[in-house]
């Protein structure tokens, strides 16, 4: 784990009477789940361990990006390139305009920008494949984005629709948490195993404004072999 000290003024929202505020950190725990297998899971893992067996397993990465975005109708970034075995399979985008370096604006809060269709291009393979169409905020018109938006808990932990909801209002979508979420888990297997070249591409109905950021969360996954000498498990990335 790494942290990294930023200003303060990105983690703090204060009404505009108040004094400036600090982030002081006095104590970091971390905490770690241990799995106790059942008896006979436990068994069945100690034959594994015996037998010298090595099998393949996966692991989740997440990596983060920001950037500031000129006055402009067209967005192009490109983000980062991913190697092989590490496969990304949701990109989340949000925007921000004169929301950080400032204790009196509320930095958990999104813009919408006016966007009217992103994309992201993997390699030379394009999500989603069919442009958001007709996506238009001031007109109301953006229940594909939210869609994606709402569905993303229900495909992300492959849970039923009817516990998984994110109980976010449309005008609260719009107002609040405008968060673009791209799924680009559906791969064909030469892209899987080739260096992948990730770039965001997003278009708005007006000039963006000044003092605007873009951020991205890249969701991968990467396989992994877990190497089996008899005694102990070793993973190789």
């Amino acid at each position: 784990m790494i942290l990294v000290r930023k200003v303060d003024n990105d983690a703090i929202f204060r009404n505009n009477a108040a004094d400036a505020g600090k982030v002081v950190s006095t104590k970091l725990s971390w905490y770690v789940p241990h799995v106790l297998p059942a008896l006979e899971q436990k068994l069945a893992l100690h034959k594994t361990i015996e037998s010298k067996a090595s099998f393949p397993g996966e692991s989740r990465m997440i990596q983060y990006d920001s950037i500031p975005i000129p006055q402009a109708r067209t967005f192009n970034w490109r983000l980062s390139v991913k190697s092989a075995p590490e496969n990304p399979h949701w990109i989340i985008v949000p925007f921000q305009t004169n929301k950080f370096g400032n204790q009196e604006r509320n930095p958990s809060l999104f813009d919408h920008c006016n966007l009217t269709n992103m994309l992201v291009k993997l390699s030379s393979r394009r999500y989603p494949e069919i442009d958001y169409d007709g996506n238009n905020f001031t007109q109301q018109k953006f229940s594909r984005v939210y869609g994606d938006a709402a569905t993303f808990r229900t495909k992300f932990y492959g849970l039923e629709e009817l516990v998984s909801s994110p109980n976010i209002q449309l005008s609260d979508f719009k107002e609040l948490f405008p968060i673009f979420i791209l799924d680009v888990s559906k791969q064909s297997e030469k892209l899987k195993n080739s260096v992948t070249d990730i770039q965001i591409n997003a278009q708005f109905s007006e000039n963006l404004a000044a003092n605007t950021e873009a951020f991205a969360v890249v969701i991968s996954h990467k396989s992994l072999i877990f190497q089996n000498d008899g005694q102990k498990m070793c993973v190789e990335y």
